[in-house]
């Protein structure tokens, strides 16, 4: 039986490559190249006391005293610009953007074309500093692709790094996507159709946005 693990992009358990990297093993999925999370890790609960809970920590040769999880801030991006043709979606992003309070500014576009005028505008008034995309990959007049690869154009003559971007698509990740992603970097690509519930693929793009804010 294949071992498979959870992968958030694809919205499903998935084959995964395990790839060293800097003395590290990391586990990437086999389907988008998602990073997933490591082997899980032996605990051992700590000694318990009368008015404490039991709890867990990782495994140390020598322990001193529990480590208390510190709750971190609560983060945001300057910008969240995304782009879909469907007026549905986009509300549904919107309205969980602005209810987990992600970003100081929410700017939605019906296709790629609007999506890379609106970027150029802000590139120009140099106000693009903490930005991630949201991008539909099927969209009329200007498709995903060929707008991401526009913007990635503009980053370049504006002296912009590459801000991350997370694809929407119906269908799991092909190899030419695959390559895609790579080109693109940092890029990621969430399965939309493999969660019938939108709530649960809100708490999937959600889950991606928080992995994008560890990278900055």
């Amino acid at each position: 039986m294949e071992v498979t693990k959870y992968c958030i992009c694809c919205g499903e358990d998935v084959p995964y490559n395990r790839i060293e990297r800097e003395g590290k093993i990391e586990l990437t999925c086999t389907y988008c190249g998602f990073p997933l999370p490591d082997e899980e890790k032996t605990v051992v609960p700590m000694e318990d006391t009368s008015s404490k809970e039991v709890t867990s920590i990782e495994d140390t040769s020598t322990v001193s005293e529990p480590v208390q999880a510190v709750p971190k801030p609560m983060e945001k991006f300057d910008y969240v610009l995304f782009a879909d043709d469907s007026k549905f979606t986009r509300k549904m992003i919107k309205d969980s953007l602005i209810e987990k309070d992600l970003a100081n500014e929410i700017l939605e576009f019906e296709n790629g074309l609007e999506l890379t005028a609106g970027f150029a505008k802000l590139a120009s008034e140099k106000k693009v500093l903490d930005a991630v995309m949201i991008i539909d990959i099927h969209m009329p007049v200007m498709d995903g692709i060929a707008a991401a690869k526009f913007l990635r154009n503009i980053e370049s003559q504006k002296g912009i790094p590459h801000l991350p971007m997370a694809f929407f698509s119906s269908v799991k990740a092909d190899e030419n996507l695959r390559d895609l992603l790579v080109e693109l970097a940092p890029a990621h690509y969430v399965n939309k159709a493999s969660d019938p519930d939108p709530d649960k693929l809100l708490e999937r793009l959600e889950q991606l946005l928080s992995y994008f804010m560890q990278m900055r």
